[in-house]
């Protein structure tokens, strides 16, 4: 059959649907489902994507993918922004690709679709919180998706009760129209859904493997068969069709490679959980949407790429399939997303600087534990939402003034900035933490901490947790946490004790020395005790 040739250019304010993918094999199967592809269109030099245009039914689609070995939720996040600057009218999401599948419930080749379950909006960041007695703390918070797609989703799962899915309709289609994904893309006698116990690992010639890696994508899998595990430690299971799960999609920055992990996070979940992804959580806040995952392992140490491209395939057939149910007139009367945030740049900046560095450049769960002990406390979420409720252009008085301009070349310099309660001073903070991390965020030299008191928070406000805060923003990221730090943590495990001021002040003091240049701000120091200010 013939490449498919574009049939006609439309102007970017026609494109009211994003499709984010992760991998090029994710593109693929998007790009296939297409009715139709439509020409190229100019973006600005500021936008690093590539598009694939078309229409499913009677919406526009606008298709872009991660850049080609990135990973994680701050690449997927800025997929996002750029795609909903070149293309202003984007009015819904959706993110669509491959998962790990959580069993039992679950097979590979099963579609998982977010939807809000309990207090999550369907997806959860699982590296963005905390392991508590009896279930899992979630730090910060992520939008809902919109309207439009979950009422869509109401009535695709009834249909499917009635009639069935139009997933096989829709891949016997692809075939026709691109028989050369024929191979890779459908489903073949040469997949087997294989489910080991979960207290057993894999088995290679040399080593086995059972572990959470963060240097490693689905893409970047080495090709692993299970030819040397043991087949008694398979759980049998009757064979059934492929299904569709609407629920709890776990995101993080790390691929997990453990069934013990794996079950361990479902159990912290409530037992809710349905897949684990690695993108998700970074477009919920900045692009509503509804995540779409083909489940392609189990997310234990013998998962490997032979079910990654049908499981593509399947989630792309699925998002085709809910596009059929979403009237056009429902998408029009949801807000764009460009409409939805007074700066969308500002806010993913803020967003990556957030997950990635209080979170996502931590190597292993002991650097998150260490940290974790230190304080629990995050100034994250607040600095989200204060950044939220700026107007535009506002504070820009400020990081003009001489004043500024001068503390941001001066070294071991205080900028007091005092002023009458109600003036507006913690949202010019806010201001200056994130024109500090877009302006110095990319340099490895360079580290910003901040801090927010609050005279209702005064059990927080101690010198030793406040200290302590900046001892764990000043140690996040790779081999950032201080030798003498680590040492601490090991002393006082066993008595189950913490640090002393001491202690904090050695760390902070070493873990300074990582950075050329180190900014502190302060919000609201008059609203602790007296004792607590004067030691600042």
């Amino acid at each position: 059959m013939a490449t498919q040739t574009a049939t006609e250019t439309k102007t970017h304010n026609e494109y009211t649907v994003g499709w984010v993918c992760a991998l090029p094999k994710e593109q693929t199967a998007a790009t296939a489902m297409l009715d139709q592809r439509h020409g190229n269109l100019p973006k600005s030099a500021n936008d690093s994507n590539t598009y694939t245009l078309g229409s499913i039914g009677k919406h526009n689609v606008v298709i872009a993918c991660l850049p080609k070995g990135h990973i994680g939720n701050s690449p997927a996040a800025t997929v996002a922004a750029q795609m909903v600057s070149t293309f202003p009218s984007v009015r819904i999401g959706l993110m669509v690709g491959i998962g790990g599948g959580i069993p039992p419930k679950v097979r590979l080749g099963d579609v998982v679709v977010s939807t809000p379950v309990g207090n999550f909006p369907g997806v959860v960041q699982w590296d963005h919180g905390k392991a508590k007695d009896g279930g899992f703390e979630r730090t910060g918070s992520l939008n809902n998706p919109p309207v439009s797609l979950l009422t869509a989703l109401a009535k695709l799962e009834t249909e499917h009760e009635l009639v069935g899915s139009q997933i096989p309709e829709y891949l016997d289609q692809m075939k026709q129209k691109w028989p050369r994904l024929a191979a890779k893309y459908l489903r073949s006698d040469s997949l087997e859904d294989i489910l080991f116990k979960a207290d057993y690992s894999h088995v290679c010639q040399s080593t086995t493997e059972d572990h959470v890696s963060s240097g490693s994508s689905y893409e970047s899998e080495e090709e692993e068969s299970c030819q040397h595990c043991d087949k008694t430690k398979i759980i049998k299971r009757k064979p059934r069709d492929m299904r569709v799960h609407y629920g709890l999609i776990a995101s993080g920055n790390q691929v997990i490679k453990s069934a013990t992990r794996r079950d361990q996070l479902n159990k912290d979940l409530g037992g809710n959980l349905l897949c684990v992804e690695m993108e998700a959580a970074g477009l919920m806040n900045n692009f509503p949407c509804i995540v779409v995952r083909g489940i392609c392992d189990y997310a234990d140490s013998h998962k490997n790429k032979d079910w990654q491209e049908y499981a593509a395939a399947v989630a792309a057939a699925f998002a085709k399939e809910l596009l059929a149910y979403v009237s056009p007139s429902d998408v029009d009367g949801e807000r764009t997303v460009k409409d939805m945030m007074s700066d969308v740049l500002a806010e993913v900046s803020s967003t990556k600087v957030v997950v990635s560095n209080l979170k996502s450049s931590l190597d292993n769960d002991i650097d998150l534990r260490i940290l974790e002990w230190v304080t629990p406390i995050d100034y994250g979420p607040q600095q989200s939402d204060f950044l939220r409720r700026r107007e535009p252009r506002t504070g820009q008085w400020l990081i003009d003034s001489r004043e500024y301009q001068a503390w941001l070349g001066a070294r071991k310099q205080t900028l007091f900035c005092p002023g009458i309660p109600g003036a507006g001073k913690t949202i010019l903070t806010s201001i200056v933490v994130d024109h500090l991390e877009r302006t110095y965020g990319a340099d490895p030299t360079i580290r910003i901490a901040y801090i927010y008191c609050n005279y209702r928070r005064q059990e927080e406000q101690s010198i030793e947790k406040l200290l302590g805060s900046l001892l764990k923003q000043l140690s996040q990221g790779e081999n950032c946490i201080p030798n003498c730090l680590r040492g601490f943590y090991e002393k006082h495990m066993d008595k189950r004790t913490q640090l002393s001021l001491f202690e904090i002040q050695t760390a902070l003091q070493s873990a300074a020395e990582n950075y050329s240049t180190v900014f502190i701000i302060i919000d609201a120091l008059d609203e602790c005790q007296n004792s607590v200010g004067k030691s600042f």
